[in-house]
């Protein structure tokens, strides 16, 4: 049994990840209770509320920080004040010498707030498993996490010194209304438009493996750091079937995946059989998910639901829940253009 919560979190055009889940695994008679990310500030408040009201506990067995970005990490000072958390993971770059740009600060925050609470920090790097081996970390190995560290010093200035995209185009940016179609377009290549930052990919992935049924949570890394997950879990046996549950990456951003990257995911075409669901998280006003990864995920039997302001639960073989039914329309095909995010 499992169920997800995808918390609604951001506003405008500020997305992000705010997730509670829950499920049990043999030889353990009550469930397993984690957080991944957590958001905004509110979107903490709202996790603080979710957990005991819907799971019936104040107990947190685990809370995955999977990097330092505001819409992942500013939620999680509460989380962790406000419930008995056991477990924090959660990335340190102070300890590898790097401060300033790193997320270091908020970091070290959180596990100033695990110690005093007496719960374990763990760096969720690759291998990290527990829970009768139904949780286990994918990515990234220390030395890909160093290198990304090391890059992120050097893009930060660069960042500083380059002018915004309205700046550059002297106008501000429109988004442009999707236009929806009755089936999908004609499946072209693509790439990840230039790729991720190194913050992105240097985010902690989550493979969770329940009743035989992989469930995968990227977090906002990009195709070098999947690329070096998927390696990872073709070694330990956990793609020989497609997960049921894929988080989009960064909030489904094409910067994220390419073509060969979603093929070896979530595979080839399933012929209209719905086989999984392909969750982004995003914000109501959010022109995410990148079409062109929407319609990849859909013709392969996924099914794309957005938050995109309303929170939703996913369950499997788990009982109702009256007052958080959290049901979302899945989206239909969408016109692929060559501006798409």
């Amino acid at each position: 049994m499992y169920e997800i919560d995808f918390l609604a979190v951001g506003e405008g055009e500020r997305s992000g990840d705010a997730i509670a889940l829950r499920y049990t695994i043999p030889n353990r008679t009550e469930p397993i209770v984690g957080i991944i990310d957590a958001g905004f500030l509110p979107n903490g408040e709202a996790l603080v509320e979710h957990v005991p009201r819907h799971y019936g506990t104040n107990t947190v067995d685990f809370v995955l920080s999977t990097h330092p970005d505001g819409d992942h990490i500013n939620g999680m000072g509460v989380v962790m004040r406000e419930l008995d958390v056991r477990s924090l993971l959660i990335h340190r770059p102070a300890e590898r010498g790097y401060s300033s740009n790193s997320g270091s600060k908020p970091a070290e925050e959180l596990v100033k707030l695990a110690e005093a609470k007496g719960a374990s920090v763990v760096e969720p790097f690759t291998g990290v498993e527990g829970f009768g081996g139904s949780f286990l970390i994918a990515g990234p190995t220390e030395n890909f996490h160093e290198a990304m560290l090391a890059e992120q010093v050097t893009t930060v200035k660069e960042a500083a010194a380059r002018p915004s995209l309205a700046a550059r185009l002297g106008a501000p940016v429109i988004k442009a209304a999707r236009r929806v179609l009755a089936k999908f377009p004609l499946e072209r290549d693509f790439d990840d438009a230039g790729g991720d930052n190194p913050r992105n990919n240097s985010s902690a992935i989550l493979s969770l493996m329940i009743d035989g049924r992989h469930l995968l949570f990227p977090s906002d890394a990009g195709v070098p750091a999947i690329t070096e997950a998927m390696d990872f879990l073709d070694g330990q046996g956990r793609t020989t079937k497609w997960p049921r549950v894929l988080v989009l990456p960064h909030h489904g951003s094409r910067h994220n995946l390419d073509l060969v990257t979603i093929h070896r995911i979530l595979g080839a075409h399933h012929d209209g059989e719905t086989y999984g669901y392909a969750i982004a998280s995003v914000s109501e006003e959010s022109d995410r998910p990148s079409p062109r990864v929407a319609n990849a995920a859909g013709r392969r039997g996924y099914e794309v639901l957005p938050t995109a302001g309303t929170g939703f639960r996913l369950p499997y073989d788990a009982p109702d829940r009256p007052g958080w039914d959290g049901k979302v329309e899945p989206l239909p095909p969408l016109e692929e253009t060559d501006h798409d995010d």
